[in-house]
């Protein structure tokens, strides 16, 4: 349901069929099949708005590679993005002592929403496997801006 929720920017790396329509569905399975973790918010309708992911990258199995898949229905409530992630975030630093990602530099959102986290954002480059420009971002498990603060009582 998140996958035919999400907006084109929110699908990242899409693969295609011959008829080059996207298949969400096959780009998030994916994702969450190489996964070791993953956690899922939604909202009061019990619709999933978010998804959070991460697993080890292929050359370190200390770094985690994370992403995170929202609707465009997470936009009305940035703050409880913000809010969801302080707590996912410590607990992928649980199991990686790093945790990096790439992020199309046109996404603006997510951007955003990292950097306010306490990610660092390297400066936009060409990526190769997308054909696009993107950031690569990371962050340290010892980073003290994500300590786990007050739980919103709206979780479950």
């Amino acid at each position: 349901m998140l996958a035919l929720a999400m907006g084109d920017e929110d699908a990242g790396d899409t693969e295609y069929d011959r008829d080059g329509e996207q298949k969400p569905l096959d780009h998030l399975l994916n994702a969450f099949l190489s996964s070791t973790e993953v956690w899922a918010a939604h909202n009061r309708e019990g619709q999933p708005c978010a998804l959070w992911g991460v697993g080890p990258t292929s050359q370190d199995f200390e770094v985690g590679r994370f992403w995170l898949l929202t609707c465009e229905e997470v936009e009305t409530a940035p703050h409880d993005l913000v809010a969801l992630s302080i707590i996912v975030l410590p607990e992928m630093l649980a199991s990686y002592t790093r945790l990096e990602s790439i992020v199309d530099a046109q996404n603006y959102r997510a951007v955003a929403l990292l950097q306010g986290l306490g990610f660092t954002v390297e400066p936009a480059a060409f990526h190769e496997a997308t054909g696009r420009r993107c950031h690569r971002v990371w962050i340290e498990a010892d980073v003290g801006c994500l300590a786990t603060k007050a739980r919103p009582s709206l979780l479950n």
